[in-house]
């Protein structure tokens, strides 16, 4: 019999991204592995899952139990837009239909995988069954000094994020969902002094999905490459690091001049940005080309030579992975997501010092030095792709479950 696996996913939709694919991921993933699924999310998504199964046939076997509180969420909303407080009281909810669903199922173990943040906690520990707690974000922060050119709003969001995390080893809610799962996974090293040393000890980094494989297509393998092109691809908000990306391509350009840089995305500080080019003096090769579909820019990674990535708090780093599987390497801060994907081999993560001006002469040095090896070495972007295979479903699958086809179940 293989093994029976219960996922808990608050979000769990085939249609959205974010919470939503990650939830829809793991049961798709799980299932086309020979595992034996069965889903518990929110009833708002069923009629999406519902059709999107009848026309793909994706998840056929995957088994969903459906569960929302219309008449409490409509209340609570008025108070939290984001479904925060809702959040808590459909967990327990959640719950409490997964002790029915175990009693005729007898899962083999759970594993909570929406929404899975550093701040909030799970009660599927209660089945008294292995119970698996990740991966967890949320618990990243930007470094002090990072965030000088944000708003005022967007620096407050950081100082109660902060807050919020600080407290987090001492909630007995989260105690109590870290202390009884068997294992727990975080998306990033940064999560680790901030729980206690027994969790931290035995806690493993990995990130949030697994990648999938893209086209053959969209490979650049014989894509000749003029080491000169860079684009970032990303929402313009102060936390994907464009202000301070800004100053180091500058001081990149000044070390040489033929440099270009390419924005593909848009946000509320696009406009700051592009101000901050002009006071740069950069504005003349630097292109805008505003929100692209994720067909789109894979397209369109052929015509560059580096993704240049400065974000300062990002738990997935899934377009570092899309960039790297498109042959292109990498260079970004240590930090989050990016800092685990980017290594040596496809680029370079640069460590997010105290000294913020030595740090962007660091981040500006290793974009001369990852394009000179764009220019010298055609081996790089076969060393892109292989890079990323470490991240791919297969083995984020095998790391956490053992092997990933086709799993009996332990007696």
């Amino acid at each position: 019999m293989n093994q029976r696996i219960l996922l808990s996913a608050f979000a769990c939709d085939p249609v959205f991204g974010s919470d939503e694919e990650v939830g829809w991921q793991w049961a798709r993933q799980l299932s086309d592995r020979g595992f034996d699924v069965t889903v518990i999310t929110r009833a708002s998504h069923q009629a999406t899952i519902e059709a999107h199964v009848s026309k793909t046939g994706e998840c056929q076997k995957v088994r969903f139990l459906y569960v929302d509180l219309p008449a409490l969420h409509s209340v609570l909303r008025r108070f939290n837009r984001r479904n925060h407080l809702y959040y808590y009281v459909w967990q327990w909810a959640a719950y409490r239909v997964a002790a029915r669903a175990h009693q005729e199922r007898r899962f083999d173990l759970v594993h909570h995988v929406t929404w899975v943040s550093f701040r909030q906690p799970s009660f599927m520990w209660k089945l008294g069954i292995p119970f698996y707690f990740g991966p967890v974000a949320g618990g990243d922060e930007i470094p002090a000094g990072y965030t000088a050119e944000f708003s005022w709003s967007q620096r407050m969001v950081e100082v109660v994020r902060h807050i919020a995390n600080s407290v987090v080893r001492f909630d007995p809610l989260m105690r109590l969902t870290f202390g009884r799962a068997e294992r727990v996974f975080f998306t990033s090293e940064g999560h680790l002094n901030k729980v206690s040393p027994r969790v931290a000890k035995s806690a493993r980094v990995e990130l949030a999905i697994g990648c999938d494989a893209l086209p053959l297509a969209n490979y650049s393998e014989a894509v000749p490459r003029k080491g000169t092109r860079l684009v970032f691809v990303g929402r313009c908000i102060g936390l994907k690091g464009m202000d301070l990306g800004l100053q180091a391509f500058a001081r990149a350009l000044a070390a040489d001049s033929s440099l270009t840089l390419t924005i593909i995305g848009d946000g509320v500080d696009r406009a700051r940005w592009q101000q901050s080019a002009e006071h740069l003096g950069i504005s003349h090769v630097v292109t805008w080309l505003g929100w692209m579909t994720k067909d789109e820019v894979l397209a369109r990674y052929k015509d560059f030579d580096l993704l240049f990535y400065p974000s300062l708090r990002d738990s997935g780093g899934f377009v570092v992975l899309e960039a790297l599987q498109c042959g292109l390497p990498v260079v970004c801060f240590r930090l989050g997501g990016p800092g685990v994907v980017v290594d040596d081999t496809c680029g370079a993560a640069v460590a997010a010092g105290t000294n913020v001006d030595s740090t962007l002469n660091e981040f500006a040095d290793a974009v001369i030095r990852v394009l000179a090896r764009v220019r010298s070495d055609p081996a790089l972007s076969s060393a892109c792709r292989k890079r990323v295979q470490a991240f791919g479903w297969d083995a984020l699958i095998e790391r956490i479950y053992g092997n990933p086809k086709y799993v009996e179940a332990t007696v």
